[in-house]
């Protein structure tokens, strides 16, 4: 227990577990400090609840030693107790933030390991930062008996759950393909990277996919692809950036006639900036370093680990410069921004981490805005079913981009 408001909570547990079919015991590993604590502190103790002075083998290890008001750096007792306490057997529960995840999602040293983080009323943004995702375990919501307007406030962060996926819909007959969009998809330099996007555009439900580029390609691409020499009059979205090297010269084409999504080496043109400033439709897809590139590119001064650390802050602050632009910033957790409002999709998992992941997303993007979604919708949407194909295969070291697109078409994705 620790001796703010998180060690009460867990002296009023104690006290509420006392006598049943629990055999409770509390570790004290700082006194009672504030008034709160100590006032559970002594109801626990009327309630004869043991107190050890050293750690016990047990069957549930619940962290009540610092929650959300954690700042700082974990001094080495507290190194030591939580080192102890994630080698313990035993279901980890923790309550309100695992003890060492600061405010921010931050870990400074190290956290408490929890299989379920009890968050106290309300969610917190801490419990879905990238450093901390390894640590909540299961996230669930703690009621505690009062009306939440009276302590919740309106913010700019919405989580999105599995029942917000909406898929392509098909409840016409009397449709052809045309009726479902057409995506082009520049090809660069490293074709495979843009035949993955086009695949994956066709699978998700785009009626035609337009591969565009080098004349080789018209031999060399796949059979359900198209080839074409000029950008298509009907085509009403496009992927480019994905193994790009050179930038297409029909870009300024491109830009005008549809929405975009812009992956990969397209952060890095230096008239970056002039494209956002100039554009309305574009779904912007950067891992971290591209991300970074795109901070640089507007200006921003940030480094890697800076923004590693506060992905969240740089991403609101981008999203209020560039309020039209919609951003995909991908990780651990997923965020979707537009007009200074953040979407977080915490349900990825580490079987995606592989190279052409991230090209089969943008391509599924795409598709969606071909098919009418907005930039919004489409990115949240493509992410969403993109996460939770990763997820059914969670543990799996061979999920491959081919798998990532094959799986599209089963059912809830």
């Amino acid at each position: 227990m620790g001796g703010g408001d998180n060690g009460g909570d867990g002296y009023a547990l104690a006290r509420r577990l006392q006598g049943g079919v629990y055999e409770v015991c509390c570790y004290a590993h700082k006194p009672p400090k504030s008034a709160l604590c100590q006032l559970q502190y002594d109801r626990a103790q009327r309630a004869e609840v043991r107190m050890i002075d050293n750690l016990e083998t047990c069957g549930i290890v619940i962290d009540c030693l610092y929650g959300s008001g954690f700042k700082g750096v974990l001094s080495a007792q507290d190194q030591e107790l939580i080192a102890r306490l994630n080698a313990l057997e035993g279901v980890k529960i923790a309550c309100d933030v695992p003890s060492g995840i600061d405010s921010q999602g931050r870990i400074s040293t190290l956290a408490f390991k929890a299989d379920t983080t009890i968050s106290m009323g309300a969610l917190k943004s801490a419990l879905f930062s990238d450093m901390a995702k390894d640590f909540v375990g299961e996230i669930v919501v703690g009621d505690l008996g009062v009306g939440r307007a009276l302590y919740e406030e309106p913010n700019d962060l919405f989580l999105l759950e599995k029942q917000d996926l909406i898929l392509p819909l098909r409840s016409k007959h009397n449709v052809h393909k045309g009726y479902f969009g057409h995506v082009g998809v520049w090809v660069g330099a490293h074709s495979g990277a843009g035949f993955l996007a086009g695949l994956a555009a066709l699978k998700f439900g785009a009626g035609l996919v337009s591969v565009l580029g080098n004349s080789a390609l018209a031999e060399n691409k796949p059979l359900e692809l198209m080839y074409a020499h000029d950008i298509p009059s009907q085509a009403n979205a496009f992927v480019v950036g994905m193994g790009m090297g050179t930038p297409p010269p029909c870009l300024e084409q491109m830009l005008e006639q549809a929405p975009c999504v812009l992956d990969a080496d397209m952060f890095y043109l230096p008239h970056l900036k002039e494209i956002l400033e100039g554009s309305s439709q574009l779904v912007l897809t950067p891992h971290p370093k591209e991300f970074i590139a795109l901070l640089h590119a507007v200006d921003f001064e940030a480094e890697l680990s800076q923004v590693l650390e506060l992905r969240l802050e740089y991403l609101r602050a981008f999203s209020q410069a560039y309020p039209h632009i919609v951003v995909l910033l991908k990780g651990a957790n997923s965020y979707i921004a537009h007009h200074g409002q953040i979407y977080i999709n915490p349900l990825g998992a580490p079987s995606l981490a592989k190279g052409g992941s991230g090209d089969v997303l943008a391509g599924m993007v795409a598709s969606l805005l071909a098919q009418g979604y907005s930039p919004l919708d489409a990115a949240l949407n493509a992410s969403l079913a993109h996460a939770l194909i990763g997820r059914a295969h969670a543990h799996s070291y061979a999920l491959t981009p081919s798998d990532l697109i094959a799986h599209l078409s089963h059912k809830g994705v």
